[in-house]
């Protein structure tokens, strides 16, 4: 419970007793403290000496200072200070004054006791909010102050790495692989400075310490240069890129800075959330202003997300959809730099299937000017644009030379770096495959089976989840390993990859080291499973039909061999249609379980059955027939070679 401090500054000394009376419930309980003073100077030494008082009763003719005085003085010393003003019936000329000069109300003697606890709760419980506002405030200036220390603290430590790797990458005679590591430490240190930047600028404009910096320069020029910048872009996403102006050529006053970074995050924005179609830029001028027009035909913003795109740190939420997530500071930013230069900015959008036209539709009006030609340098755009990574891979396409029996691991993460990085990396020692999404995940696992899947959280079209509940509720797929990375540190993602049956777990960074581990650990732990597999056909003590508590596909396919056990025309086609299974993703999963083809698997069942119906009396004959073999002949030689000695041997031994 909060204690609430009330001053009563009045030279009545017989209204101290009233008070107590009167609010003595709230005294008791510890809800308020009264404090009585009877002279207006001493008073004010007391609110200087005590900053948690919270509100003042105060008489307006009193000996030292007059409670109209000490209200001034009040907002001087404590500005959150609530004061209440105690006069006399009628003295309406003090209390027009009291009011303009503060006071949060009044009370007139004689006192209504019942009006006085209604005005002092109101002006209690308008305190509290003051105090808990002045609170927030600081707690968020010191956040604030601690962003932006932190955010100028990261940019040294960036400029140092980019710095050499630029110097890196001008040396001739680097090899490929390097030159390309390098480039992708290049483009993503250029990526996170760029969005440090971003949050300083926007610090700076709400702390309104960004300067208008005005340049002279040719205006349609300069705009035109920037859209240039991201026509390799829209190329290799095989958009179309439009530049239009009807705005004359020419020198115009105008911050290229400012100009610079709300056409980057424009067209960044529409060309990150356009798949197919055009992307139109438009600059036309009024009498007073350039309007610029940046339009796409992207997937569109629902309605009601629209009002707040604008917003710091927003993202409409696509579901299942991580192609269109981001920081939510690049709108943020440009709607913050447009009301700096004095303009406004509007925006447009229809989303997809909701109507013929889809897309977004930004449209500014910033203020220009127009000088008198003159020899002026030239203004160019400074941004540096980091192309996508153009890559050499197609779906399901195979990234390593090594040998058809090296394990199979499938990377399925739609970033496309990160994808190669991962490949890269463990190429040299696996077979790999790779997806840029749950989706394509799904079709490559049931196409090829892999020992391992290393998968993204979130991706597009299906996400990690849905993966792993594909894979491991689908007989043909759910022996598969799988190790799940994200870059959310939240341990409730943990738990639920666990719930739906991910095998092993990796946060974003990762260690290559604990990777390559993880996977080393998980394929030991497959082999050592396939190894006991075998055993358990080789092995003459070992129980039949064999205990397969650990893998329910094995089990039903012994259940199903043991009942056509003396048919000698069981093939391995009426198994896989018992186990609803095509016959080659059938035989890769026997193999993949047991390393053994299903004709061996049938063979060795065989085989092993043949000892229990030895030692149960029944002769060679006997159970050549009993398991399905032709003649005698053939069972004792395919017995020889498999047990080295023939039936009749083992029977005497």
């Amino acid at each position: 419970m909060i204690k609430t401090k009330i001053l009563f500054v009045d030279d009545e000394q017989d209204l101290e007793s009233l008070f107590n009376q009167l609010f003595r419930r709230k005294i008791q309980t510890g809800q308020y403290e009264f404090i009585y003073i009877h002279d207006g100077k001493k008073a004010l030494n007391l609110i200087e000496q005590q900053p948690d008082i919270d509100v003042v009763l105060s008489d307006i003719n009193m000996p030292g200072i007059d409670g109209l005085t000490l209200l001034s003085k009040i907002s001087e010393v404590n500005p959150i200070i609530r004061t209440v003003m105690v006069t006399a019936y009628g003295d309406m000329n003090n209390i027009r004054t009291a009011m303009n000069r503060g006071a949060f109300d009044f009370i007139t003697k004689p006192i209504n006791f019942k009006d006085l606890e209604i005005t002092v709760e109101k002006a209690v419980q308008y305190v509290h909010q003051l105090r808990e506002m002045s609170e927030l405030k600081a707690v968020d200036e010191m956040k604030t102050r601690f962003f932006t220390n932190i955010t100028h603290e990261l940019r040294t430590p960036l400029t140092l790495i980019i710095s050499p790797v630029d110097k890196l990458l001008e040396t001739g005679d680097l090899s490929a692989p390097f030159q390309k590591q390098l480039s992708t430490i290049r483009r993503n240190a250029r990526q996170l400075l760029r969005l440090i930047n971003q949050l300083l600028d926007i610090n700076k404009l709400e702390a309104r310490q960004m300067n208008l910096v005005n340049e002279v320069g040719d205006l349609p020029a300069f705009v035109e240069q920037i859209v240039d910048l991201f026509r390799p872009s829209t190329d290799i996403k095989q958009l179309e890129l439009i530049f239009e102006t009807d705005m004359p050529s020419g020198n115009y006053l105008f911050d290229a800075d400012k100009w610079e970074k709300i056409l980057y995050n424009l067209l960044s924005n529409s060309i990150k959330f356009t798949e197919t179609g055009a992307i139109v830029i438009r600059l036309t001028q009024t009498q007073t202003t350039a309007s610029l027009a940046v339009s796409d035909t992207g997937i569109g913003v629902p309605a009601d997300k629209l009002s707040h795109i604008f917003n710091r740190f927003y993202q409409v939420d696509y579901p299942h959809n991580t192609l269109y997530q981001g920081s939510g500071i690049g709108l943020a930013l440009v709607h913050e730099l447009v009301l700096r230069l004095g303009g406004n900015i509007n925006v447009t959008s229809q989303v997809a299937g909701e109507a013929a036209q889809q897309g977004t539709h930004f449209l500014l009006e910033l203020p220009v000017q127009r000088v008198a030609d003159q020899n002026q340098e030239t203004v160019y755009p400074t941004t540096f644009i980091d192309l996508p990574r153009l890559t050499n891979e197609s779906f399901g396409m195979n990234h390593s030379v090594t040998s058809d029996n090296m394990p199979l691991i499938l990377v399925v993460e739609d970033k496309a770096e990160m994808r190669e990085f991962i490949v890269a990396e463990l190429a040299t020692t696996y077979r790999i495959r790779s997806a840029a999404n749950g989706y394509e995940g799904w079709m490559l696992a049931q196409e090829e089976l892999p020992d391992i899947i290393i998968s993204d959280l979130m991706m597009p079209r299906m996400d990690g989840y849905t993966l792993i509940e594909h894979i491991k509720t689908d007989q043909a797929t759910n022996h598969i390993a799988i190790i799940l990375l994200t870059g959310s540190l939240e341990h409730g993602n943990r738990l639920k990859g666990y719930e739906y049956g991910a095998d092993d777990y990796l946060t974003k960074p990762f260690n290559l080291s604990e990777l390559r581990l993880k996977v080393r650990n998980l394929l030991s732990r497959q082999q050592k499973l396939r190894e006991h597999y075998q055993r358990q056909l080789t092995q003459p003590d070992a129980p039949v039909p064999v205990e397969t508590k650990q893998d329910l596909f094995l089990s039903r396919l012994y259940q199903l061999v043991e009942q056509r056990l003396d048919d000698s025309s069981l093939s391995v086609e009426w198994l896989a249609d018992q186990m609803a299974m095509s016959r080659k993703t059938f035989y890769r999963k026997v193999h993949t379980l047991v390393q053994l083809s299903p004709n061996e698997l049938i063979r060795q069942y065989r085989l092993r059955k043949a000892i229990d119906l030895l030692r149960a009396g029944n002769n060679a004959s006997e159970t050549a027939y009993l398991l399905g073999f032709e003649s005698p002949s053939h069972f004792s030689k395919v017995f020889r070679e498999f047990y080295q000695r023939t039936p009749t041997d083992y029977l005497k031994k």
